[in-house]
């Protein structure tokens, strides 16, 4: 199988990045069954631990055994958009001031996609994720798990704070991916065909 020339690998962290994908309904149904059964709460916290968890030792486990690669670079990210924005829908369902950071969310994470397949179907390489990347994903984990197991149970200061670190991250980490991907589209040749303005 194949996507965007991209063949797949049965690596440990391609599957791990499966598995991820793989708890975002598990999540769902858990969060939201928690308003009839708040003890499945706390098992929607683990959820979102766990999925935490393997985002950091699917990298780890790459880097450590040499598994890197093309497949894991695109499906790595793939499964942390759609963590993010599952997650801030729920909690933006359940909470309306999470509404905003949606928002934000969804913006950031459908440029980024777009700018991604763009450089993809031009030829270039896939790369990485960067380190502030790594560091928005780190807090938004963190402060989105705080929100799931304490719902209600936080002051109101704390509970907006949480969600304005983390839209500052996100704001911070999507405007340093833009400055790259412009970078890197300074640096493409034209399409075959594609006329330059001083050309006949």
């Amino acid at each position: 199988m194949t996507i965007f020339n991209i063949k797949w690998e049965w690596t440990i962290p391609n599957l791990l990045s499966i598995f991820r994908l793989v708890l975002l309904p598990v999540f769902v149904v858990l969060f939201f069954m928690s308003s009839e059964n708040p003890a499945l709460l706390y098992a929607s916290f683990g959820i979102l631990v766990l999925s935490g968890l393997t985002d950091l030792f699917d990298g780890l486990i790459a880097r450590k055994f040499n598994q890197i690669s093309d497949m894991g670079k695109l499906l790595d990210p793939l499964a942390d958009k759609l963590t993010q924005i599952v997650v801030v829908l729920c909690l933006a369902i359940k909470y309306p001031p999470v509404t905003a950071l949606l928002v934000i969310c969804v913006v950031k994470e459908l440029a980024q996609a777009i700018g991604g397949v763009f450089l993809l179907k031009r030829g270039e390489e896939i790369r990485g994720a960067k380190w502030y990347g790594k560091v928005s994903t780190f807090v938004f984990y963190g402060a989105m798990a705080l929100i799931v197991l304490l719902p209600g149970k936080m002051p109101p200061w704390l509970f907006i704070g949480l969600i304005v670190l983390v839209a500052a991250f996100m704001l911070f980490a999507f405007f340093n991916y833009m400055k790259v991907f412009l970078s890197i589209h300074k640096t493409l040749p034209p399409k075959n065909g594609e006329e330059t303005q001083n050309g006949k």
